[in-house]
């Protein structure tokens, strides 16, 4: 029997990793890149054949029904058993017809280890395909590693830059999985988000099927952006605490079993939702038709493409708005009644945009609020005060980032909203009337400033997302903003003003990192670590100090992207020309940005006041 013309998860299944192995490395294609590998590195072949063939041997996996069972039904219960799963069963109909033709790269978000557990049970209950699940080698530990390398997961070296042959390996076993048209999944943010937003995306991964399509090595797959949110997820305390810069715990055998031990208790819903599929083809068609023929940013591109889409499909959750309306009140305790108020105008914004949600509904009257509230109360993240003469709540202290993991699943869906507060409020200090050029000017100026934050889109496109925002804000906005008092009145009378809820964590952890850029030599090479630490105990100090508001602004995640920032506008180098000066305008202006949203959150303050003195 020739084993290679069976179905190729059922070769896998009977020949083992290591024929596997040996059967990807005497292809003809790979064969070819090691002989051209071995000539660029001056090495011979043979030596780069025989550290090819160990690489090879290390990540190859195969599709074991036995280990099949026990990574669904052994593993997948110890990681999944917290929630309820609420899936979009239509787009996975749609998905099982579009794999009868094409190969699928699921491309999910990453907020727990329990991520591919969830998608594997769905694919699975409804007739799918399992997917080669690629991870990280940390996880390689027995018994784990040993069910997942025999269950379809590829386990890679967390690091492997300076690695070409290793490269090499990974990237041509990826396009023989794509040449046998096997699904595939991976995480394109690198690691667990520690914020709760899509963190940038690593574009390696990609970047190897791209070549594989390229080459010739592969037809065509599509790019499945999918969505997984959680309610509340038990592992977020740990996380946090890694952020504010507790030390990470390795992943072994005892990790696992307390990991397990905490996912015995209910703790709410997960919700996976699937974005418009890509066709990975055809993005490279489109790029090589472009004026620049696509060029190097290519792999960005699709990669940024992905991720909106994933943002596009995101649900907003409940405990994403009441954390969202808590966070705003710099540790006030407030009434049920007060949190309804707030949560009110969340609710009607994210039901007037016609925003993807779990239920939300229940928010609508006061009961659903404080259930929401009890739950977030049981999990340790919202504290009660309940001997006085009415019950209040508040983020329990120190539980403020956890909470802020809650409220960034949804933040994404409110940044444009906030963005055009700030730059409608900058444009009051003019007095000519006209068309609103330093508003515009100030939406753009913000929109560079967090544009590795967020996904932001084209211009002229982000443009027309913030003028159908201005009609959300009154319908006939254009001609209610002729005059500077006007755009202020107008400001004073919506409903709820959002950037000072949005904005500040992160635009706060930029100021940090600019404060201490500023303070570093000119002379030296940045270490971009040792800076991150430096704005960790320089952060808790300023927060202490009440010198910044948000707690929540001293993370890890959100420093590392203020640092790419500044590496993007060459603030880093110290060959770099004017850097003293450069760095103290950077300084200068995430102070006035800071200044700016604290602004909007007093005009918001006077907004309320005259609602309040309107109803007495």
């Amino acid at each position: 029997m020739n084993l290679t013309k069976l179905n190729p998860v059922l070769a896998a299944t009977l020949m083992q990793r290591k024929q596997i192995a040996k059967q990807v490395v005497s292809s003809e294609r790979f064969i070819q890149q090691v002989e051209k590998l071995a000539g660029e590195l001056g090495r011979s072949t043979e030596s780069v054949a025989a550290e090819a063939l160990i690489g090879v041997q290390e990540i190859v996996t195969v599709q074991s029904p036995a280990f099949g069972a026990a990574f669904d039904f052994g593993l997948g219960p110890m990681h999944t058993r917290a929630w309820t799963v609420d899936a979009d069963l239509q787009g996975l109909r749609q998905l099982k017809e579009l794999n009868k033709t094409k190969a699928l790269v699921y491309l999910p978000t990453h907020r727990s280890y329990a991520d591919p557990f969830i998608l594997s049970r769905l694919l699975r209950d409804n007739g799918m395909k399992r997917n080669h699940i690629l991870g990280g080698n940390n996880l390689g530990f027995f018994p784990l590693g040993t069910i997942v390398r025999r269950s379809g997961g590829i386990l890679i070296r967390r690091s492997f830059q300076d690695d070409e042959v290793y490269k090499m390996v990974v990237r041509e076993y990826l396009a023989w999985l794509a040449s046998q048209r096997l699904n595939l999944e991976w995480y394109m943010e690198g690691g667990r988000s520690r914020t709760g937003k899509l963190r940038p995306p690593k574009y390696g991964l990609l970047s190897y099927l791209v070549s594989a399509i390229e080459s010739g090595g592969a037809d065509d797959m599509m790019l499945v952006p999918v969505s997984t949110t959680y309610d509340q997820m038990h592992e977020i305390g740990v996380m946090a605490a890694e952020e504010a810069g507790a030390s990470k715990a390795k992943e072994n055998l005892a990790w696992l079993a307390g990991y397990a031990r905490r996912q015995q208790k209910w703790i709410g819903s997960a919700y996976v939702r699937f974005g418009e599929p890509l066709s990975l083809r055809e993005s490279l068609e489109r790029a090589a038709s472009e004026e620049d023929g696509g060029g190097k940013w290519t792999v960005a591109k699709i990669a940024f493409e992905v991720f909106q889409r994933i943002n596009r499909c995101t649900p907003v959750t409940a405990p994403a708005l009441v954390t969202f309306a808590l966070l705003g009140t710099h540790d006030r305790a407030l009434t049920l009644q007060e949190v309804c108020a707030l949560v009110k105008p969340l609710l009607a914004y994210a039901n007037s945009r016609g925003l993807p949600s779990s239920p939300l509904q229940k928010l609508a009257i006061a009961q659903g609020v404080q259930e929401t509230l009890e739950k977030l109360h049981e999990s340790g993240v919202v504290s009660v005060y309940d001997s006085g003469l009415e019950t209040v709540y508040k983020i329990e202290a120190g539980q403020h980032s956890v909470a802020a993991f809650y409220r960034n699943s949804a933040i994404h869906w409110f940044v444009n909203r906030a963005i055009l507060e700030v730059a409608l409020l900058d444009s009051t200090r003019q007095n000519e009337g006209g068309p609103l050029e330093q508003a515009w000017a100030s939406a753009f100026e913000l929109r560079d400033l967090l544009k590795f934050e967020f996904f932001f889109s084209e211009k002229a496109e982000f443009r027309d997302e913030l003028k159908a925002e201005s009609r959300l804000i009154d319908p006939k906005f254009r001609q209610r903003v002729a005059k500077a008092t006007d755009r202020k009145d107008v400001l004073l009378k919506v409903p709820m003003l959002m950037a000072h809820r949005v904005l500040p964590a992160f635009l706060e952890a930029y100021y940090i990192v600019a404060d201490r850029l500023a303070a570093q030599s000119t002379s030296r090479k940045i270490d971009k670590k040792a800076l991150i630490d430096e704005c960790v105990t320089v952060g808790r100090q300023y927060v202490l100090q009440q010198r910044l508001r948000n707690p929540e602004c001293v993370s890890r995640e959100i420093f590392t992207n203020a640092i790419s920032l500044a590496a993007n506008r060459n603030l880093l180098d110290p060959e770099a020309p004017d850097l003293a000066q450069r760095r103290q305008d950077f300084f200068l202006e995430l102070e006035s940005a800071v200044q700016r949203v604290a602004a909007i959150e007093q005009l918001d303050q006077m907004r309320s006041a005259q609602t309040a003195g309107a109803t007495t």
